[in-house]
């Protein structure tokens, strides 16, 4: 069974109940690649370097460290031994010296110690409190970040979360609360599953406010186009005509597709596929005679819009004729002994 992502309570007032939250997406990918060098075929490591001489390791560094409390100013170009005019010198850095530092001024940092930042006391390291309830269609689409699986964990308590889930989807609503996982701490949705039979709940974990942009600098004179009535009856007649139940499974990922068939030549030595050429769409001069003829292609059946029969492609002769009349003649010539 896989890892929790997190594991902790779920407090509504009184009523709480733990749980165990699982990413409800995959984030890895069927063909992933490693960077190779072309000449050798030897995998590619990144090694992490620091700019400027290296620096002895001895007591005096301790003291400097501890001196400035945290605080370092970064070593200039010019200190210390250089291996050339007008060349930086650069060293490798070990893992354990790599640290987080915060430029608070030019070339001078405020260094943040990993244990320093798990150490940070954040509300809600294990138990989330459900602060409000609101309905589900009040959360703006946009806020939403990452889904996660929420399975209640056996015991008595799986009771109080059966009876809380269902309140919730008799209310129409969603929980509202902050969550801390992966060194961050999140706004989330605690929401029934789309789907009734599903079990557990879901946690979506959202972005706050102040992470999204505003939309009118990017509106420009878009929001006061005005809408010709008879142009809106057609449109809606086509959203009509392409209205059906939606089906995520109907949709797949032609890229990845794509690239396992790559590949797959690849591995196989076979010809490479050759790419689809990107079908040509017509100029849209007048709007009202783009809705009528989408409307008219909509009706005209989706097995015609979707792919010419045999039938309506031209035969081979008449696509592809001899240029010149000596060509015409021993194709008619040819013909005729093929008869």
């Amino acid at each position: 069974m896989p890892r929790p992502s997190w594991s902790g309570t779920i407090q509504i007032s009184l009523v709480n109940f733990a749980v165990d939250v699982f990413p409800a997406v995959s984030s890895t990918r069927p063909i992933s690649f490693h960077e190779v060098d072309r000449k050798t075929l030897n995998r590619i490591h990144h090694q992490n370097v620091s700019s400027g001489p290296a620096v002895d390791e001895g007591p005096d560094v301790e003291k400097k460290s501890a001196k400035h409390g945290g605080m370092h100013i970064a070593a200039k170009a010019g200190d210390g031994e250089a291996s050339g005019e007008g060349e930086e010198e650069q060293h490798s850095v070990a893992k354990r010296d790599v640290v987080k530092g915060y430029e608070y001024s030019k070339g001078k940092f405020a260094i943040v110690e990993p244990e320093e930042l798990k150490n940070l006391r954040l509300a809600g390291k294990k138990t989330v409190e459900i602060s409000e309830f609101v309905k589900l269609e009040e959360v703006d689409p946009a806020l939403y970040e990452k889904p996660y699986f929420v399975i209640p964990k056996s015991g008595p308590q799986a009771k109080a979360f059966a009876v809380v889930r269902q309140g919730m989807v008799n209310g129409g609503v969603v929980g509202i609360g902050e969550i801390v996982f992966g060194g961050r701490q999140h706004l989330m949705v605690l929401a029934p599953p789309h789907n009734p039979k599903a079990p557990g709940m879901m946690i979506y974990a959202l972005r706050f406010a102040s992470e999204l942009r505003n939309v009118k600098d990017y509106a420009g004179s878009t929001e006061h186009e005005e809408v010709d009535a008879a142009q809106l009856k057609l449109a809606k007649q086509l959203i009509d005509a392409y209205t059906s139940k939606f089906e995520p499974k109907k949709y797949v990922d032609h890229y990845e597709e794509a690239l396992k068939e790559l590949v797959d030549a690849k591995v196989k030595h076979l010809p490479l596929p050759k790419p689809e050429p990107e079908k040509k769409r017509g100029k849209v001069i007048d709007l009202t005679d783009a809705l009528r003829r989408s409307l008219a292609q909509r009706g005209s059946g989706e097995a015609k819009t979707a792919s010419v029969s045999k039938s309506d492609e031209p035969r081979v002769s008449e696509r592809i004729k001899p240029k010149s009349a000596k060509g015409r003649a021993r194709s008619e010539k040819k013909s005729k002994k093929t008869a």
